[in-house]
């Protein structure tokens, strides 16, 4: 009778932790589903496995066009690292002093601001401007060396509204208002943080590109240092694009940002060195392609600067890409550059498809960015 009665008190045990197994499974946080695609869908062989890849010919996307510019201004800028434009303000983040270049598209007037410093209101290089994401008339900025995060009134720009610090982070947006979608140098497995108005950490999700044979065996610090993104935002669309130069990352939010699905499409296959630990390096190996380097969007198109140009070799007359594709991700267009461009930018909230860029041009002695504008 007690051997009976025991058995009967095993299987409740039993049932009961399965019962609360399945309940913690169906509470837990999802991940989301990472959908991998490729752009454009040509077979190639890498690392000894069979893996669609991008070409780079004409053949390779639906339309194919050598742009012709409009010339909007001549500026002096040091270096530009970044661009972000609000109808007609279109700013400029530098690597020289003032790192800020405010630029009015209608007036064409030049307003220049930002020390580099540790003062309240100064910053170091490299920062990544977001220009008015909600309306708000506000300035996002973000550097990632002094990792302050703030903005500044448009009405204002010379007043500099701290938010707070993000030690490790390599990359914020502002994805909806009081929320910030980040990226960096983090101790778990996830790629993306979502933050609130404090800056509190409320989600995480999204793991790091595993394209490379062996990749998943890489440590953590390298792969986040070799996949560093940028963001660009389609806030009427409420999805937003984070692109490394070889991979891109389309993430839905329209309902919860955490649970939604990534689309993931390999841009160019890559490889590359690194070390890990107390000194964390990665860098891309030689004789792969350079691979993306700026991104932009609007409501209807993801607009990637491309660079076919091979890592390790000088070409000259390689000339740089814009490749033009849907929030699907299916490849819409190239256009192929006929002048230098170092950025590229485009209203996330306009429909008139125009993408304005910063041309380097030399003429003898003379060096200065141009202002163009690229109308699809």
């Amino acid at each position: 009778m007690i051997a009976k009665n025991q058995f009967k008190m095993e299987i409740k045990i039993l049932v009961s932790t399965l019962l609360l197994a399945i309940f913690m499974q169906n509470c837990a946080p999802k991940k989301p589903e990472v959908v991998v695609r490729f752009f454009e869908e040509v077979a190639g062989e890498v690392a000894g496995e069979q893996i669609p890849q991008p070409i780079h010919g004409q053949k390779s996307v639906h339309a194919f066009e050598t742009v012709i510019y409009e010339r909007i201004d001549e500026l002096f800028i040091g270096y530009p690292l970044q661009m972000s434009v609000s109808k007609d303000d279109l700013f400029i983040g530098d690597s020289f002093e003032p790192m800020i270049i405010h630029y009015n598209l209608k007036d064409k007037k030049t307003d220049r601001f930002l020390s580099k410093g540790r003062g309240p209101q100064e910053t170091s290089p490299p920062v990544i401007l977001f220009a008015n994401p909600f309306g708000d008339n506000k300035l996002y900025r973000y550097s990632n060396v002094a990792f302050d995060l703030g903005f500044y009134p448009l009405d204002s720009l010379s007043v500099f509204v701290p938010l707070y610090k993000l030690p490790l982070y390599s990359s914020v947006i502002p994805y909806e208002k009081d929320r910030f979608l980040g990226t960096g140098m983090f101790k778990d497995e996830y790629r993306y943080k979502v933050l609130n108005a404090e800056g509190i950490v409320i989600g995480s999700f999204g793991t790091y590109p595993d394209f490379l044979d062996g990749e998943n065996q890489i440590p953590l610090d390298a792969r986040a240092m070799f996949h560093q993104v940028r963001f660009a935002n389609s806030y009427r669309m409420k999805k937003l694009v984070a692109a490394s130069n070889y991979v891109l990352d389309i993430i839905d939010y329209s309902l919860d940002i955490t649970h939604n699905s990534i689309t993931r499409i390999l841009l160019a296959p890559y490889n590359y060195e690194y070390e890990s630990g107390s000194y964390i390096y990665a860098q891309e190996k030689k004789g792969i392609v350079k691979g993306a380097f700026s991104i932009a969007c609007d409501a209807t198109y993801i607009y990637l600067l491309f660079d076919p140009g091979i890592v390790g070799q000088k070409n000259n007359e390689v000339k740089k890409e814009i490749w033009i594709l849907d929030w699907n991700g299916k490849s819409v267009k190239k256009l192929i550059l006929d002048a230098d461009v170092k950025e590229i930018t485009a209203d996330p909230f306009s429909n008139d498809h125009s993408i304005f860029g910063l041309a380097y041009e030399i003429h003898g002695d003379d060096e200065h960015y141009k202002i163009v504008k690229i109308k699809l």
